[in-house]
């Protein structure tokens, strides 16, 4: 019987440093990993990207307790989004806004900002753990950069400001079915688009109003009410494609 070999799935690594022939890793907590959890030894290989769309692979040349160096062996190109999408979520648990950002950076998000709209849930969230789940999805699911979480922002603050999106879409439950969308063409040519989630308790007639106001297009995503998270998973599934 013939023999099968097995190939090993490279681990993905997010750093913040420039990436060239030969790199040196100082950041204890990425050398403390490698060597404690991962157990890397000299020969061992990683891929390093630090969001200009490449993966980078090295070769393990040294590793100590405090350092590693590393020397190129491989280039290739990641995935990165062709649309820059911004999601505006409206503040909700904890747990569930913590699950929009990992799976809204695994399909391909460009930022997620938190909003403080009437019906929001609580009044605050860990930024810092938040962009740490954002760099931890883009490892695992392989896209070459790293969305941006920024903090919290009032809804009111953001509709006053100058929009850069091309077109601005806010999911509501009487809003127009997808499919049915009358914008459609408008959006396959945007390339900056906005998506506003409300919360649990959806949105209050007054900021339906400044939507309709402000000329968003309203989109319905069925006919259940569904959780606020499940609302925004989807609705960046749509706007991404």
């Amino acid at each position: 019987m013939g023999s099968s070999v097995v190939v090993m799935r490279l681990h993905r690594f997010y750093v913040s440093q420039p990436l060239g022939e030969e790199v040196v890793i100082a950041d204890v907590s990425i050398v403390k990993q490698w060597a404690k959890v991962f157990r890397y030894k000299k020969g061992d290989f990683v891929v390093l990207f630090n969001g200009n769309g490449e993966d980078i692979t090295y070769c393990i040349d040294t590793i100590t307790s405090n350092s590693c160096i590393l020397t190129l062996t491989e280039r290739t190109n990641s995935y990165i989004a062709n649309k820059n999408v911004t999601l505006y979520l409206s503040i909700i648990k904890k747990d569930n806004f913590e699950l929009v950002v990992q799976k809204a950076t695994e399909l391909g998000v460009t930022s997620i900002i938190p909003i403080l709209s009437e019906r929001s849930e609580k009044k605050g969230l860990n930024e810092k753990r938040l962009n740490k789940i954002a760099i931890e999805s883009s490892e695992q699911c392989g896209r070459g950069d790293i969305p941006t979480v920024l903090p919290i922002v009032p809804l009111s603050n953001v509709l006053d400001a100058t929009t850069p999106h091309d077109i601005m879409y806010v999911l509501q439950m009487n809003g127009t079915p997808w499919k049915e969308n009358e914008k459609q063409e408008q959006f396959i040519n945007s390339k900056n688009v906005a998506l506003f989630v409300g919360p649990e308790g959806g949105w209050s007639d007054d900021e339906e109003k400044l939507f309709k106001d402000k000329k968003f297009t309203a989109i319905s995503l069925g006919k259940t009410t569904l959780r606020a998270e499940t609302a925004a998973i989807i609705g960046c599934a749509f706007v991404i494609q």
